[in-house]
């Protein structure tokens, strides 16, 4: 039954009751029980959108596991499988790469062709075949076979990213956004640090399979069943978004051709990735940057370097629900890259002999990166209409993986021949760059005919609504 049609039977009902003389306390219970706002489990209420976010988290998170968990085995792949370095580096290669397009057509795919539902199922079946892969070429000691496998992770990763984006808009909308990207950014933190951690836990555990190969083999089938699970949960978010399909309105299907009426505010912000890469770059090279210049010990030296992605964890969720009902969220971004500026340049300029300045420019920058990772993903659905969300996440997703696949490229020329410092002289210079290109992007904002990167969240907007009808009653 229809919401308008529920409250004119209420209202004729009531009616009735009046001309009949009965007890108003029992008037219309039954319409009232029936009214789909007032249901549990219903599209309407807001525990079927926690409900779906939750389980979108779920399936995030299980995509960046099977991402990152070469990493927690760096020391188990090179030894069980006897190759070297070079080749273990091939293994994160083949996800980086491929992953500057994939993004793009996932999203494209999703918003035009088969819709993000049948995608979203697609690309974690994607996922789950690329884990299976990567497991039977541990059983048989097949490198060739592993990377095979791990290519399709990395796109089915990428592009579940890039779909997730398109539920979240849907369901969060503009006014929830910020805080459903944040926390769905701390699930893929979350499960990129666990596949970091557990997956040789995993295998010290399989200690009574001879067989190193076997062992190696049986530790990736956990992510099998990983990815199992996040195929049954993609059905079940399928079905959901299904059922609510009738309390949608239903929007025209994105064209190639769209890209090209993207604004100029679009394709500035997709500058902004550059920090990411920054991010990133910067993060590896911090342990042996601050053991060379301010002498730590590597022990020391990596827990000061952890600070910078360790504190975002716990703070995202709590700044993106801060911004959600602030608002401003360009001003936000811009003060993340400025705190980034900042701790970049006191690592440039400081004394090599203040052996705490690690640790206080570890924790400038945590907060830098968590303020920018919360306001700046939310910009993209500011810029966009609801049926290009899939492509445009998919752009920002590509940009920011050409930026790091040729930062790690130019990082390692400039180790090899110039050294750290030198390396982190471009890292600040490239944050300074990426500082002036967001006050490019205010400024243009702020010209444009309508200001979409300065809107206010949702106590700030209520707190205006309640001035303006102070006023109004003032005047009257």
């Amino acid at each position: 039954m229809d919401e308008d049609e529920i409250v004119v039977k209420y209202k004729a009902n009531k009616e009735q009751s009046e001309l009949e003389g009965c007890d108003r306390s029992s008037i219309s219970l039954e319409v009232k029980r029936k009214a789909p706002e007032t249901r549990y489990f219903y599209p309407n209420h807001w525990s079927y959108g926690s409900i779906l976010l939750a389980l979108i988290c779920f399936t995030v998170f299980i995509g960046y596991y099977c991402n990152e968990s070469p990493g927690g085995l760096e020391d188990t792949i090179i030894k069980v499988m006897g190759i070297d370095a070079t080749q273990y580096n091939l293994l994160f290669l083949v996800t980086t790469w491929p992953n500057i397009f994939v993004p793009v057509i996932g999203g494209v795919i999703a918003d035009r062709i088969l819709g993000p539902r049948s995608s979203y199922i697609i690309v974690v079946l994607i996922l789950t075949l690329g884990q299976i892969i990567w497991s039977v070429g541990s059983f048989i000691n097949y490198f060739w076979v592993v990377l095979i496998g791990r290519f399709f992770i990395g796109a089915g990763a990428a592009t579940i990213t890039s779909v997730t984006k398109i539920f979240q808009f849907k369901w969060c909308g503009r006014k929830y956004l910020t805080f459903g990207l944040s926390v769905s950014s701390t699930m893929a933190r979350f499960g990129a640090a666990i596949g970091l951690s557990l997956p040789q836990f995993i295998y010290n555990e399989f200690h009574y399979i001879n067989n190193s190969s076997y062992r190696l083999g049986a530790t990736v089938m956990a992510g099998v069943a990983g990815a199992f699970i996040a195929v049954i949960v993609t059905v079940i978010i399928a079905i959901m978004d299904k059922f609510s399909d009738k309390k949608f309105t239903k929007t025209s299907k994105v064209k190639c051709s769209d890209a090209k009426q993207f604004s100029l505010r679009f394709w500035i912000a997709a500058l902004l990735t550059i920090y990411y890469s920054v991010v990133l770059g910067f993060a590896g090279i911090g342990q042996v940057f601050y053991a060379q210049k301010y002498g730590l010990s590597l022990r020391a030296a990596s827990l000061a370097n952890s600070l910078v992605f360790s504190a975002t964890i716990l703070l995202t969720p709590v700044m993106g629900y801060v911004i959600n009902a602030i608002g401003y969220h360009l001003l936000w971004t811009i003060s993340g890259i400025a705190i980034a500026v900042i701790a970049h340049f006191i690592l440039l300029l400081s004394n090599s002999g203040l052996t705490y300045i690690p640790y206080i420019a570890s924790i400038i920058y945590s907060i830098s990166y968590t303020l920018f990772s919360s306001s700046f993903w939310p910009l993209i659905g500011f810029l966009v209409e609801g049926n290009q969300v899939g492509t445009a996440y998919g752009i920002f997703l590509g940009v920011q993986n050409l930026f790091w696949g040729l930062l790690s490229i130019v990082s390692g020329v400039i180790i090899d021949k110039n050294g750290y410092f030198v390396l982190e002289m471009m890292y600040s210079l490239l944050s300074y760059l990426v500082l002036m290109v967001s006050v490019l992007l205010l400024m243009i904002d702020l010209v444009s005919k309508g200001s979409v990167l300065l809107l206010p969240g949702t106590c700030t907007a209520k707190r205006k609504e309640k001035n303006i009808s102070t006023k109004e009653k003032i005047k009257q």
